[in-house]
């Protein structure tokens, strides 16, 4: 490159620059830019820092026209700009043949009152309250006892001997409900008289000596004794589908006419029908559940104290639970 060329260039440069500054000043682009510096430097610096600090929504506007007063945003209005915006629904999409992609509609907000769990009601421990249960329960534990002894919605009926409505009373408020009569029941008519169930009662007059209850009287007169199933299974099997199905409206009536204070399943057949999860016996141990208007506990059934003696310390442990929460609202 000649020495000379650079200079020459840099000549064309400062000539297109003035020609350049020359039109602007012309159409008068310089001063409209000055009038906008001035205008500026005029403003209020808080402002501007405010302006560079603040939310948009929370700048207040310029300065009003003469004769005109700027008031504060109302707190709703403030509250609103602070909200987060509402989710815009998605826009529509098609596939390459031109059809509509259904996209399915989003899940509806729970607030937390709503995903709060609801305390029901809680039966009465009163007892005045559940003497006057007592006389309203009997005519409708009578009718029951007469639907089951007569009930052949299921097969069972062709194998029982007798069926097996329950027995006891609401005076205690308490309901101990097992899984299904076997072969001591299926003989006398009546829940929990073999070995299982004069264990049970053992447990209840322990219950009883220890006054676990103040007040209450437990016997298996005062408490109420029954099962998921009314009618024995063949070789004490375990409870079909259908059979629950058929045989447990008649406890379900039952407990509605005894409104029980508290309920014991005995066992994770009854555990698992009137909690309707499916879960292992010692995880649903030690834990408050409700049902129709009673607290609900698990433990361990008669029978099995009778195969394993060290389930008789939990199955203690749950009756102290009963007691703590009898009283309690």
């Amino acid at each position: 490159m000649k020495p000379e060329e650079p200079r020459a260039e840099a000549a064309s440069v400062a000539r297109s620059l003035k020609r350049k500054l020359e039109r602007e000043r012309a159409a008068g682009t310089g001063e409209l830019l000055a009038r906008g510096a001035r205008a500026r430097e005029q403003a209020a610096p808080a402002a501007v820092a405010a302006e560079s600090l603040a939310p948009a929504a929370l700048v207040p506007p310029a300065a009003p026209a003469a004769g005109m007063a700027w008031a504060p945003a109302p707190a709703a209005m403030m509250a609103q700009a602070l909200a987060p915006a509402a989710p815009q629904p998605p826009a529509e999409e098609f596939d390459l043949f031109g059809n509509r992609i259904a996209r399915p509609a989003p899940a509806p907000t729970i607030t937390a009152a709503e995903a709060a769990p609801r305390e029901p009601w809680l039966n009465p421990a009163d007892p005045e309250a559940r003497r006057a249960i007592v006389a309203a329960s009997e005519p409708v534990l009578a009718q029951i006892a007469a639907e089951v002894n007569q009930c052949q919605k299921c097969a069972l009926w062709e194998s029982r001997n007798r069926a097996v409505p329950g027995v006891g009373s609401a005076l205690s408020g308490i309901v101990f409900i097992g899984e299904a009569p076997g072969a001591d029941e299926d003989r006398l008519g009546e829940p929990f008289v073999g070995r299982a169930g004069q264990l049970l009662d053992r447990i209840i007059q322990a219950m009883d000596d220890a006054r676990l209850i103040p007040g209450v009287t437990l016997s298996r007169a005062t408490v109420f004794i029954g099962n998921i199933l009314h009618c024995r299974p063949p070789e004490n099997r375990v409870p079909l589908p259908f059979e629950i199905e058929q045989s447990s409206p008649y406890l379900r009536r039952q407990l509605e006419a005894l409104k029980p204070r508290v309920i014991v399943c005995l066992g994770t057949t009854a555990a698992h029908h009137l909690l309707g999860f499916k879960a292992s016996l010692a995880s649903m141990r030690g834990k408050v559940y409700r049902y129709l208007g009673a607290k609900l506990i698990v433990t361990y059934h008669p029978a099995a104290c009778l195969r394993n003696p060290d389930y008789k310390r939990p199955v203690w442990e749950d009756m102290q639970l009963l007691a703590r929460e009898y009283h309690s609202e």
